[in-house]
């Protein structure tokens, strides 16, 4: 792995559930990781769902990192390494495991996972161009340097065929996990548990955008808002999410004092907090997650927008990326990529107006969720994709 058990999602959303699922078939599954997001972990291993956990120890620097995690993974003598994210220290054990092999002809199976497009956050992530295009060698020789390829969304799919047309590949997008009680219910009586964002509530329809300030631009989100609350006067917005550029909340919050005066004062901005995620779910008649289109938000596959529809809340969702096949059979409602803010404003005026369709929007996307995305499923999958390589 390439990180920790942090912040930061792929491990503990999609490694660690696809691993524990790996375990049930009958697999030995460890997980190594340098955990500098979470250095409290440093040296620590535990067992998490039958998933050996193994975080190397920090000290000493990158170079003696690297060198744990190589000893551990001799120590295991795995008949694969599946490599999360082609970059930093997975990518350059990677690297290293590739050119052992080479130089002594035998070793592991060497496997990639890619659930996002690197390069595309150099800009967002304010890389040094020198960092930048390290990485970026990094993902394209990984892309070429492995034995097999997991993504999670189409568009990486097609990315990775390009660039190594001939090895393995296996769709793999973001599973669920089925809550204890699947049936629908109204996520819609409660209020919230925050004085910050309830001061903001109003009698009418309460809006969920969850964002980092990067899904559209300032003066989309502005637009967008002063239309539908022209339409909705007593409609109220939630931003909640912490931007990922310094300075990137402060734009949006003047373009929506700029551009939507009065429709400002219905706008809550708030950090993202774990504790406020249920009462969010449940006060909120409906979230959006609007999208432009382009690598960054193509090549992802959406965690939070499975969750917010798996916990029965409307979602009206730009057609872009992997959301255009969450949201398919009536899942969620789907906005076409070339619509405007206000074309996408009135769109979740309608679904407003409609609450009678919500219970079955609910349950089109329980049954869409846990039939194509359940981490059973997809851990069989992974499973499946396996087999034909160990045999080989």
């Amino acid at each position: 792995a390439p990180f920790g058990l942090g912040q930061k999602t792929t491990v503990w959303a999609r490694t660690l559930p696809l691993a524990q699922q790996l375990v049930e078939s009958g697999h030995t599954v460890t997980i190594v990781i340098p955990p500098w997001d979470t250095p409290a972990d440093s040296g620590r291993s535990w067992l998490d769902g039958g998933v050996r956990i193994i975080n190397v120890a920090l000290r000493g620097g990158l170079l003696l990192v690297l060198w744990r995690m190589m000893r551990t993974l001799t120590r295991l003598r795995p008949d694969i390494v599946h490599i999360v994210k082609p970059r930093a220290h997975a990518g350059l054990v990677q690297w290293l495991l590739w050119q052992r092999r080479r130089l002594r002809g035998k070793g592991p199976l060497i496997l990639l996972d890619v659930d996002d497009w690197e390069q595309a956050w150099a800009e967002v992530n304010n890389y040094p161009p020198l960092v930048a295009r390290f990485l970026a060698w990094q993902e394209e020789w990984g892309i070429r340097h492995a034995d097999g390829i997991t993504a999670a969304s189409h568009w990486l799919v097609e990315r990775a065929m390009a660039y190594a047309p001939a090895t393995p590949l296996c769709y793999l997008p973001n599973a669920v996990t089925p809550p204890n009680n699947i049936a629908p219910a109204d996520f819609r009586s409660a209020d919230f548990a925050s004085a910050d964002i309830t001061s903001t509530q109003r009698a009418g329809a309460q809006i969920l955008f969850y964002s980092r300030y990067v899904e559209v631009s300032p003066e989309w989100l502005a637009t967008f808002w002063n239309v539908l609350h022209a339409l909705q006067p007593d409609a109220t917005l939630v931003v909640f999410g912490d931007a990922l550029q310094v300075g990137r909340t402060l734009q949006f919050q003047q373009a929506m004092t700029e551009l939507a005066a009065v429709a400002a004062t219905a706008v809550c901005w708030q950090p993202y907090r774990p504790d406020l995620v249920d009462a969010l779910y449940r006060s909120s008649a409906c979230a959006i997650f609007p999208s432009l289109q382009g690598p960054l938000l193509e090549a992802k596959c959406s965690v939070k927008l499975a969750t917010t529809m798996l916990q029965g809340v409307p979602v009206v969702a730009s057609a872009v990326g992997e959301q255009q096949y969450y949201g398919a059979n009536g899942a969620a409602t789907l906005v076409p990529p070339s619509a405007t803010p206000a074309e996408f404003a009135e769109i979740v005026a309608q679904v407003l107006a409609a609450p009678k369709h919500h219970r079955r929007q609910q349950a089109n996307a329980l049954e869409r969720l846990l039939q194509t995305y359940d981490r059973r499923t997809l851990g069989q999958t992974l499973a499946a994709f396996y087999q034909p390589l160990l045999e080989h």
